[in-house]
């Protein structure tokens, strides 16, 4: 865990007495500098990074000692000394707080200073390795895409993250950390594989000979694995009827693939050669949410996991010991926060890349097999879906594919040396890095659209369909208002009698979401860290909230509130507030772990939560009334309140929530996964409906992108 644990811009934590320096791993309480030894930083870091939740033994094992077993001696010593470290004239009370046959916990909230500006060179610590290293087509016209910024839902879900981060994530600029001005170059593509369907995220071997990919080919219902040599073209396909399979990653070695088998909701994990003779092993049953990994030696496999800590969409990294089945988890990722994704194993030197994704951006970090080591290498506003590393360079790339940039970071120097600007219509749904000036790449399969549904169930009805990506739908006087992406910013737009849609005349930005007060004839602008209310006759900036942190959801309560959940950078808990539009003032209320909540009706606030469950709060008293925990999610949770009703959808079905009964969720409508993806539903007061915002996957192509300098 060490220092890397924290934000590169983490200055210190304080908890009451003491401050934490976490690169220097010193407490210092103003009179007194204690150093802290490795295994007591540890402990104290994953109490800090998890303070909003109890800490088991089990938890020190999995996540701290990153062993099978550990001696409740051993960790009752490390415990009691840990206290005595934290006793001091100026700090008598406890800070490490035991609860009864459960676990410890923080009875200090901590609290935590950042640096007010921090070069990246200077903030960046130094990777573990830094051992020198010495490792038939036809090409096409550019296709028209469309302005924008998986079996099937599967196979949406696996491709469908990476392509859909053009309209759902920061806009920032994503060199905000990099010293490197990004040059301008063309794409010439090639078209790699001719066979109508539908594409999935290209995954390449270590020794870049291979790349297996998944097809759903035209006119038919499941997800094929193809398994093709680049340098002649062959291809090799597994198939069967009801069946969908998915690549997951490669062995080391470059000889075998591991793959996902998926039928209704059975999920497996298997082993093939690729030269597919017949060797097909099975290796273990899995969950049915998309994840990556790779072979780091013959019995060992490393991937990341979801469901920690009973999280649907939180995800760790795991050591699965092929033979026994036995595994440990090898990362420890903060609670509010999405966690760890398997990047790419480097066999040369032994080391793993991940992605840390959080609320306010990603972090990528290298670790040795064990989870020991972690370095965090470079801080990004946007995600990196996928990543290759270069021998020759000993450097890894990535696509940035918000920003359209191909990044290059040196090992060696420990920053970025080069950053290459895509065309603006060159965009990919998925994407992998062959080396610094190509990659392997499937063309975009997504067309998102907004769509309304009764509340009694029944068909869809489009209520705006465009070449653009339209999401976020709200009542509007007499229409609808919506966001639509167009290039890297969202512009609002309503609809028009005829049909026709026209942009409201605001200014293109990071919008996260966008609602309307009828009684109030307002609209409520929702950015990653504010809110804005204007005056919907005039569109003049009526009010503004500021937060600090990550802006998750906001929502109107009633005529005179706006309630809205932040995820705090300096508690690293999520908190629910309420913001009067009279005072001008927000309180906090006592909702846990939100990433949601609105009003039900006059009596009672509902919830969704991090851990994956609805509540019921009481307004007056603040009490938690009711609870239902929500079953896996297929694609994400989602949740809409209105005329006294509440609604889920998991990504593929649409439910009504009914507290107190025995049947606590009610089917509405279920999409047709091979094709559709709910992304988002909210209510419509004025129609009594649901509006959803629905991905569809449609054809696309498998292309290699060759970069070369402007013309």
């Amino acid at each position: 865990m060490n220092e890397v644990s924290f934000s590169r811009t983490v200055k210190s934590i304080t908890l009451g007495s003491w401050k934490l320096d976490p690169k220097r791993q010193v407490l210092t309480d103003g009179d007194i500098e204690k150093e802290l030894e490795p295994l007591l930083f540890r402990i104290i870091s994953y109490l800090i990074l998890n303070s909003d939740t109890i800490i088991t033994r089990q938890n020190l094992v999995d996540d701290v000692w990153c062993q099978k077993y550990v001696d409740d001696n051993a960790i009752n010593r490390a415990i009691s000394e840990l206290r005595k470290t934290l006793k001091s004239e100026n700090q008598k009370g406890i800070i490490v707080k035991t609860h009864y046959r459960k676990g410890y916990s923080l009875a200090i909230e901590p609290l935590v200073e950042y640096h007010k500006t921090e070069s990246a060179d200077k903030a960046k610590p130094s990777p573990a390795v830094t051992t020198e290293l010495t490792p038939k087509t036809t090409p096409v016209e550019q296709p028209a895409k469309r302005k924008k910024a998986p079996w099937v839902l599967g196979a949406v879900i696996s491709t469908l993250a990476a392509g859909i981060s053009l309209a759902f994530i920061n806009q920032d600029n994503a060199l905000n950390d990099a010293s490197v001005s990004p040059i301008e170059k063309q794409v010439q593509e090639t078209v790699l594989s001719w066979v109508n369907g539908r594409y999935t995220r290209p995954n390449i071997s270590p020794n870049k000979n291979f790349v297996a990919f998944s097809i759903i080919q035209k006119n038919s219902q499941n997800y094929s694995l193809v398994v093709k040599t680049l340098q002649t073209g062959h291809e090799k396909r597994l198939a069967e009827e009801g069946t969908n399979y998915f690549p997951i990653g490669w062995s080391a070695d470059s000889n075998k693939v591991f793959y996902r088998a998926i039928n209704n909701e059975q999920c497996e994990v298997w082993l093939i050669n690729t030269s597919f003779d017949g060797t097909n092993k099975y290796l273990f049953d899995c969950s049915l949410q998309g994840f990556t990994g790779a072979g780091v030696s013959d019995g060992r496999l490393i991937y990341s996991k979801s469901g920690y800590r009973d999280r649907d969409e939180l995800a760790a990294l795991a050591s699965r010991d092929l033979d026994t089945g036995q595994e440990f988890q090898i990362t420890s990722p903060n609670l509010n926060s999405y966690g760890d994704r398997f990047l790419t194993y480097i066999p040369d030197i032994e080391v793993i890349i991940f992605e840390r994704h959080h609320y306010q951006g990603s972090e990528l970090y290298m670790t040795d097999l064990d989870g020991g080591n972690q370095v965090k290498l470079h801080d990004t506003d946007n995600r990196i879906w996928t990543l290759s590393y270069e021998k020759k360079i000993n450097s890894l790339i990535w696509l940035d594919n918000v920003e359209n940039i191909l990044f290059t970071y040196s090992l060696d120097k420990k920053n970025i040396t080069s950053a290459v600007k895509l065309p603006n219509n060159v965009k990919y749904a998925s994407n992998q890095p062959l080396s610094h000036d190509a990659l392997l790449a499937v063309t975009y399969p997504f067309l998102q659209d907004i769509y309304k549904l009764s509340t009694e169930g029944g068909e869809l009805q489009p209520i705006v369909k465009s070449e653009y990506d339209d999401v976020q739908a709200s009542d509007f006087e007499d229409s609808v208002i919506f966001l639509r992406q167009e290039g890297g910013l969202r512009s609002i737009y309503r609809t028009l009698p005829d049909g026709r849609h026209e942009p409201l005349s605001l200014e293109a930005s990071t919008y996260e979401s966008i609602h309307y007060s009828a009684q109030r004839q307002e609209l409520l602008l929702h950015y990653k860290d504010r809110l804005e209310t204007y005056d919907s006759s005039t569109l003049t900036l009526t009010g503004s909230i500021k937060v600090d942190g990550t802006i998750v959801s906001a929502e109107y309560l009633g005529e005179n509130n706006i309630g809205y959940t932040v995820v705090d950078a300096r508690t690293l808990r999520g908190k629910a507030f309420m913001h009067s539009l009279d005072s001008d003032k927000s309180v906090p209320l006592p909702i846990e772990r939100p990433l949601w909540f609105g009003q039900l009706d006059s009596q009672f606030y509902a919830s969704l939560s991090s851990h994956d469950e609805v509540s019921l709060y009481n307004i007056n008293t603040g009490e938690k009334t009711d609870r239902i925990e929500l079953s896996k999610a297929k694609y994400k949770h989602s949740i809409a309140a209105g005329n006294g009703s509440l609604y889920h959808s998991d990504g593929e079905t649409v439910f009504k929530i009914n507290f107190g009964h025995t049947e606590p969720r009610q089917e509405i409508y279920k999409i047709d996964s091979s094709s559709y993806v709910i992304d988002r539903i909210s209510f419509s007061k004025k129609t009594n409906a649901l509006y959803l915002d629905i991905i569809e996957v449609v054809e696309n192509q498998l292309v290699k992108a060759q970069i070369t300098p402007p013309e």
